[in-house]
């Protein structure tokens, strides 16, 4: 049951540590202010994601997190390598670029710590051919690109209170179920952690947020749903394996392809921040943050629910 102390620990833990980072984010000028592109209209403190990482790495500690091994080293040493790319951004703001490279950087800390994309379930093996595709010498590359597209992701998805959370924490949930299914306990406490640093930084997260978890916490979380997914889902051998993680991160998948086609469109850089994304266009149609809020989890876990009935069957 290490799994259960890993989301209790972390959910109390999130709970204790998000108000005191309130309190502390002023102090080192960890501040979000309104622009036009914003959708809150007061100064907020950010980097709230220290309150995620401390209460997901003390929870996996407090799990058995010696006894995880060495994949889940990389993995972790790579959350705190991130984390203070990220905060640096948080309180100075950084170009792209240095980000982009040290996302690199910790995807390839992951990939030679163990977390390998060494094959996928052939979708054609209906047809004939083989039913398990070997990547070979593309193993490598496909998981770094993954890695760092699910950093983004979920990154450019934080543009709401509570929404990358919440959407984080019904990922997360789906994939703690399918580890313990699966038999794989360690990615089961990594997953429950992400539950339980998620739904207690919420509490100060939602509508009206009082605290934003910046790049700091959303990077974070994109870094670690990555690095579970390929450890949870991808290594798997079942038919479907190459379909769940896709639809279990369904929504930051698409927001984020559907608002680089919308940037390519008007000529824009990707990297340029603007009023592209779902979230949004929702808003601008009439709904308000918590409608649109709801409206991502009920799809989220809509998503998570047929990934779990096509993993379980």
């Amino acid at each position: 049951m290490s799994w259960l102390v890993a989301v209790i620990v972390a959910l109390l833990l999130a709970l204790l540590l998000t108000p005191a980072v309130v309190k502390i984010a002023p102090r080192i000028g960890a501040l979000d202010r309104p622009e036009v592109r914003r959708v809150h209209h007061e100064i907020t403190p950010t980097a709230g994601g220290v309150a995620i990482l401390v209460a997901f790495w003390l929870a996996v500690v407090a799990a058995g997190g010696s006894e995880l091994g060495p994949e889940i080293v990389g993995v972790l040493v790579g959350s705190l390598l991130l984390a203070i790319i990220c905060l640096v951004d948080d309180i100075r703001g950084l170009h792209p670029a240095p980000r982009l490279v040290g996302q690199i950087i910790v995807a390839t800390i992951a990939l030679y710590g163990g977390v390998r994309i060494v094959g996928i379930t052939n979708p054609l093996a209906l047809w004939g051919g083989s039913p398990y595709l070997d990547l070979g010498l593309w193993a490598g590359p496909l998981t770094v690109f993954w890695i760092v597209f699910m950093i983004n992701a979920i990154n450019w998805l934080d543009g709401l209170d509570g929404l990358a959370a919440g959407v984080c924490a019904l990922a997360a949930a789906t994939f703690t179920i399918m580890a313990l299914t699966g038999g794989m306990q360690p990615v089961a406490v990594l997953a429950a952690a992400v539950v339980g640093a998620c739904l207690g930084f919420l509490r100060y997260n939602f509508s009206p947020a009082r605290i934003f978890m910046g790049d700091t916490g959303a990077m974070f979380l994109g870094y670690l749903l990555a690095c579970i997914s390929v450890m949870g889902t991808f290594k798997s051998t079942a038919a479907v394996a190459v379909f769940v993680p896709v639809v279990v991160m369904g929504v930051p998948i698409y927001d984020t392809l559907s608002t680089t086609f919308q940037r390519m469109i008007k000529g824009k850089p990707i990297y340029n921040a603007d009023r592209t994304h779902l979230h949004h266009r929702l808003l601008d149609r009439g709904l308000s943050v918590t409608q649109t809020v709801l409206i991502y989890y009920a799809v989220t876990a809509i998503l998570c629910t047929v990934a779990l009935g096509l993993w379980l069957r």
